[in-house]
């Protein structure tokens, strides 16, 4: 699980060094930090089993 941890902080810093809006599917943004807690719900749970 470290591993994830450790790669969604990866993730994360990558996602507020690129500072442009990206457009889920052409119509929703999602901020750095909202990208990061959607990854984060999705991995960790995985990571743990």
């Amino acid at each position: 699980m470290n591993t994830t941890k450790r790669y969604l902080l990866q993730l994360k810093a990558q996602f507020e060094r690129e500072g442009q809006a990206h457009k889920l599917l052409g119509l929703i943004w999602l901020s750095p930090q909202q990208r990061y807690e959607i990854l984060k719900e999705i991995m960790l749970p995985v990571a743990g089993k």
